[in-house]
């Protein structure tokens, strides 16, 4: 399985948002995680309207973390870029089984999805911002917004 862009994309842009509490426009954002303008304005109207994030208007509009970064998880966020968190649903393979309700494969991708989604929901996004500001410190390169 591999997280979809509109995920890994959504996760660089809410470590930048997280790692700068006045906030950031989407310009801003986008030029520091070399990612698309446009396509990054998209995913901050999904992470806003799954009340991740909060946009400023104005002269200085700019989005900010619509809660403290110790509040929102990877799976929080993944699940608003993308939905449910689901290796696969057998069901969505017309010839996976005639009878979904009995088959076993169904139960490993179900429990492997759980586990993934356990795993995300286990790490916040400041865990994310130390992780981020560690690696940072340990290669001796240091980046600004």
């Amino acid at each position: 399985m591999k997280l979809s862009t509109k995920a890994r994309y959504g996760l660089r842009a809410m470590l930048a948002l997280a790692m700068l509490p006045d906030g950031a426009s989407g310009k801003t954002i986008a030029e520091s995680r070399s990612l698309p303008t446009a396509y990054l304005e998209q995913l901050l109207a999904r992470l806003r309207n799954a009340q991740l994030v909060v946009a400023v208007r104005g002269a200085r509009g700019r989005y900010m973390l619509a809660k403290p970064a110790e509040n929102i998880t990877l799976a929080d966020i993944v699940e608003a870029l993308e939905g449910p968190i689901e290796i696969a649903q057998c069901a969505d393979v017309p010839s996976c089984a005639e009878d979904p309700d009995v088959c076993a494969i169904k139960d490993v991708f179900a429990e492997a999805s759980r586990t993934l989604r356990g795993y995300l929901a286990g790490i916040t996004l400041a865990d994310l911002v130390e992780a981020q500001r560690a690696a940072e410190n340990s290669s001796g390169r240091m980046f600004h917004i």
